[in-house]
């Protein structure tokens, strides 16, 4: 007799509704037996990855970064200043290179510390970062308060009322909400487990963060020097005036923003479903008293078929998002342009609003659908089908939108980002140089980009201990259960208190 049934925990499915059966060679990943699926996505983002290619050679070959220089050189025409604006930057950013490259490495090692705390230490670790940051709210707020009574400045003492009410709401929340907070903490345990025997976990990580830095750092690279192609190539340059760019050759950088949503949407993809796949395999690989299955590397494995048979389903996910991203950013840029007419601004904005909460929710189909695609190999429709009619039959709908753990692990990219940008700035001044607020701006938004990929292993891992137990309740609720006691108990609480609202 297994721990649950000696525990007797009821089990909360829905009843009437056809759910999986019982089997015995299922072990969280089908292994043999996949198909290729949405073809015509993989090939279609091929096509146009080629064409962005195609497009930054023509950037490289007549472009000519040397004429983006500080615009304090010229005589800058008024209308011209943010074109001029945007020069000056890209030459800060030329000057500080190295420092951007050593934020990485800071990064990097900041990141790993991070995940090892909590894969050590979970449960305290996530008190400790929910209390830094409520500390860093109120912090926050006494600072906005103090300037705004030394400027006599009203609009900042608001500000600090508002956070200090958004700090004793959190506060509150620490109190009346001990229990998700261990369930949060059982959860990110019961996925350290997972991570602490797919140790290749971190390989697929650290190949995916290489590859979205380097297309990062090739995408800017490559923009600069289409940006900089100048009206006529065939001309000689007068370095004491300004100079005439190419507009038409400019536009072809909407179509290389529209390929960097989708590349980065389709790296993210391909990271998800590898984790996904990986800590399925060890979920369904063990008895209720730790890992007992000889799975070898489940996490390459999982990786590979996100690179072949799976990979027209992800480019697809992938797609829906990019989609939504490129209208967003061409909304927030027709928004610039409607400075004048205010009825038209608030209208762009409150579609730049919609079009948030649009993206939001492609994200969280996406999410779960990779999941269900790694452990089941369907295409990317049936599975989105599939896992949330799972979802709905086990009355999980409060739980998996549960805001606990992505604010924990949202408060821990916003401190890592801290940490990467106060070390880059202190190494800085310990050596007598000097940071221009373009180069700081780029090391934060940077860290955060690296915190928030390696804060996917254990946001991924969560969410696929969802759905294996989603799947674990419905196929093994008469045999035994291989989800730990503790879990299974919390999360059961959960469900007995989202039932009353349901119903």
């Amino acid at each position: 007799m297994s721990d649950y049934d000696e525990q007797k925990v009821p089990l909360l499915n829905s009843k009437g509704e056809k759910q999986l059966e019982n089997d015995p060679a299922f072990k969280g990943v089908k292994e043999h037996g996949r198909k290729f699926n949405n073809v015509i996505f993989g090939i279609a983002f091929w096509l146009v990855f080629a064409g962005f290619i195609a497009v930054s050679v023509v950037g490289f070959r007549q472009g000519n970064p040397s004429v983006l220089v500080p615009s304090s050189e010229y005589v800058v025409p008024v209308a011209n200043k943010a074109e001029y604006w945007f020069q000056d930057s890209v030459a800060q950013l030329k000057n500080d290179r190295f420092v951007l490259l050593g934020a990485v490495g800071i990064a990097l090692v900041l990141a790993t510390l991070w995940i090892t705390l909590i894969k050590y230490f979970t449960k305290i670790f996530i008190y400790l970062t929910v209390i830094a940051g409520i500390f860093a709210v109120l912090a926050v707020a006494v600072y906005v308060l103090a300037l705004g009574i030394k400027q006599g400045n009203n609009n900042y003492r608001i500000t600090s009322y508002v956070l200090f009410g958004l700090g004793a709401l959190l506060l509150i929340i620490v109190f009346f909400f001990r229990s998700r907070i261990n369930l949060t903490a059982a959860l990110f345990k019961e996925t350290c487990r997972g991570v602490q025997f797919n140790p290749a976990i971190f390989l697929v990580a650290a190949i995916t963060l290489v590859f979205f830095v380097a297309f990062t750092a090739y995408w800017v690279t490559q923009f600069v020097y289409l940006y900089s192609i100048p009206e006529n190539t065939s001309v000689q340059l007068d370095p004491r005036l300004p100079v005439k760019f190419n507009q038409p050759i400019r536009n072809l950088m909407y179509f290389q923003v529209f390929a960097y949503f989708w590349t980065t949407s389709l790296i993210s993809a391909v990271f998800q479903f590898s984790v996904a796949g990986a800590i399925a395999t060890w979920y369904f690989s063990r008895d209720v008293n730790g890992f007992s299955g000889n799975v070898g590397s489940p996490a390459i494995r999982s990786f590979g078929r996100a690179l072949t048979k799976s990979f027209g389903s992800l480019a697809l996910g992938a797609l829906i998002l990019a989609i939504v991203q490129f209208v967003n950013f061409l909304v927030r840029q027709s928004k610039k342009y409607a400075d004048r007419n205010r009825v038209t601004k608030c209208l762009l904005g409150c579609v730049v609003c919609i079009l948030g909460c649009i993206e939001r929710i492609v994200k969280f189909v996406d999410r779960f659908t990779y999941i269900h695609m790694a452990m089941h190999g369907e295409g990317f429709l049936t599975s989105a089908k599939n896992v949330f009619e799972l979802i709905s039959r086990n009355m999980f709908s409060l739980v998996v939108v549960d805001f606990l753990g992505d604010f924990v692990l949202f408060v821990g990219k916003l401190l890592g980002t801290a940490a990467t940008t106060f070390c880059t700035v202190a190494i800085l001044h310990g050596t007598g140089q000097t940071l221009s607020p373009v180069t700081l701006s780029v090391v934060a938004v940077g860290s955060f980009v690296i915190f928030h990929l390696i804060s996917h292993v254990i946001g991924v891992g969560v969410d696929t201990v969802f759905v294996c137990y989603m799947e674990d309740l419905e196929r093994n609720k008469e045999g035994g259960l291989y989800i730990d006691p503790e879990v299974h108990q919390l999360l059961q609480s959960r469900i007995k208190q989202a039932k009353p609202i349901v119903n």
